[in-house]
C-alpha cells in the first residue's frame, strides 16, 4: 500500500487544534493512513493530549534527520518548534503571539513540502485575526501559500462536504464587486482548478456542475445577461480541455441537479452561492481545500472555537475528514512521481 507522507499542523495552540490533534492521532485508523510528521510545540501538543485525555505515541526527530528519516508502522513522527517570540500563549483569544506561531509552523510545513519531504498538508484551525497581529500582509491564508510558494495563477478556497466539492469564480469581496470580477476565463480557470483537485483526489473523469448568476439562469437575458455573455462561453471553453462540465444551473436548483447528474464538484459565481447549501448539507463535516496551491493543502472547515478550549467537548469530524483529503490528495501526488 502507497502511503504519502502528511505533514499535520497544530494550528492556533490557543484554540482546540491540539485537542482535535490529540483525538484524531489517538486512533489507530487514522496513525494507519500515512506516515505523519508532527510540527508542533511539544508543550502544546501534550497540552493537547491532556485536554482530550488520551495519549499517542509519536518518535521525535531533528529537522536535520527529515531527509533520512524512516517512519515506523503507524506511529508519527515529531519536529517540535519553539515560536520566536519568548512568550507565554494566552488560550482562548487571537494574540499576536499565537499569529506568529501559526505563520511559522505553517512555514516549515510548506517548505518541508517543497523539498519533498511531505506530499500534502492538513493543518488544524487557526484564526485570522491572530495571524494578522502576527504579520499576515494577505487578507486570508490562501494568498499567503500562494505567496509563499510562489504561485501566480488562479486560486480559490475549495469547500468539500462528503463527496461534493465546491470552487467559487469570485470570493471574499463585496457583493456589489461580483460582477465586475466575473470573466469568461475567470470561469474556465475556476472549473479547471477544481477539475484537477478532483482528479488528484481520485476522482476519475469528475462531473462539475457551473452555476448562473441570476435567477432563473437569467430567464434568456430577461433578468440579467452574465449567463449569455460570461458563464455559458466559460463552459463551453472549459469543455475544450476535456472537462465533463455542465450548467449553468440556476441557484436555486442546483443541488437537485447534483443529485441528478451525480455531479462531483460545483463552480459558483460568488462565495454564498453555494456553500450555504453545502453547509446545511453537514456544516460539521466541511472541509476546506487550498485550491490551486501546487501543495495539497486542508483544514476543518471550522474556526479555533476559543470558548471551547480545554473543554474536551470539540468534536472532530470535521478535523477527520480534512484529513482525509490531505492522505488522498497526497496519494495523487505521490503516484504522479
Amino acid at each position: 500500500m502507497i502511503k504519502p507522507t502528511l505533514a499535520l499542523v497544530l494550528g492556533d495552540p490557543a484554540g482546540v487544534g491540539p485537542e482535535l490533534v490529540a483525538k484524531l492521532l489517538n486512533q489507530h485508523e487514522y496513525r494507519n493512513k500515512a506516515n505523519i510528521l508532527i510540527i508542533a510545540d511539544k508543550d502544546e501538543l501534550h497540552k493537547g493530549m491532556d485536554i482530550a485525555q488520551v495519549q499517542f505515541e509519536y518518535d521525535e526527530i531533528t529537522e536535520d534527520k527529515l531527509s533520512n528519516y524512516t517512519f515506523k508502522p503507524s506511529i508519527p513522527a515529531l519536529i517540535t518548534h519553539k515560536c520566536s517570540h519568548p512568550l507565554p500563549f494566552e488560550y482562548g483569544k487571537a494574540t499576536e503571539q499565537s499569529g506568529v506561531y501559526i505563520l511559522e509552523t505553517l512555514k516549515k510545513a510548506v517548505d518541508f513540502a517543497q523539498a519533498g519531504y511531505v506530499h500534502s498538508i492538513c493543518f488544524a484551525p487557526l484564526n485570522k485575526q491572530a495571524m494578522h497581529k502576527g504579520g499576515l500582509q494577505y487578507r486570508d491564508e490562501l494568498h499567503w501559500f500562494a505567496d509563499q510558494t510562489n504561485f501566480d495563477d488562479f486560486v480559490c478556497e475549495l469547500n468539500v462536504v462528503d463527496d461534493i466539492w465546491a470552487g467559487r469564480v469570485t470570493s471574499h469581496i463585496p457583493f456589489k464587486d461580483i460582477v465586475p470580477n466575473l470573466s469568461i476565463q475567470s470561469v474556465v480557470d475556476c472549473v479547471r482548478l477544481l477539475h484537477k483537485a478532483l482528479v488528484q483526489a481520485g476522482i476519475e473523469n469528475p462531473k462539475i456542475a457551473v452555476q448562473a448568476l441570476n435567477p432563473h439562469g437569467g430567464e434568456g437575458g430577461v433578468f440579467g445577461d452574465e449567463e449569455i455573455k460570461i458563464i455559458t462561453p466559460g463552459i463551453e471553453k472549459a469543455r475544450e480541455f476535456g472537462i465533463d462540465v455542465y450548467g449553468p444551473f440556476p441557484g436555486d436548483t442546483t443541488m437537485h441537479e447534483v443529485e441528478r447528474l451525480k455531479i462531483d464538484g460545483v463552480v459558483s459565481m460568488y462565495h454564498d452561492q453555494f456553500s450555504t447549501a453545502l453547509k446545511l448539507l453537514g456544516f460539521e463535516r466541511g472541509v476546506t481545500v487550498q485550491g490551486g496551491i501546487p501543495i495539497p493543502i486542508t483544514t476543518a472547515n471550522h474556526g479555533t472555537a476559543f470558548d471551547l478550549y480545554g473543554k474536551n467537548i470539540a468534536i472532530p469530524t470535521a478535523f477527520e475528514a480534512a484529513f482525509n483529503i490531505a492522505v488522498r490528495m497526497g496519494t495523487g501526488v505521490l503516484k504522479s512521481k
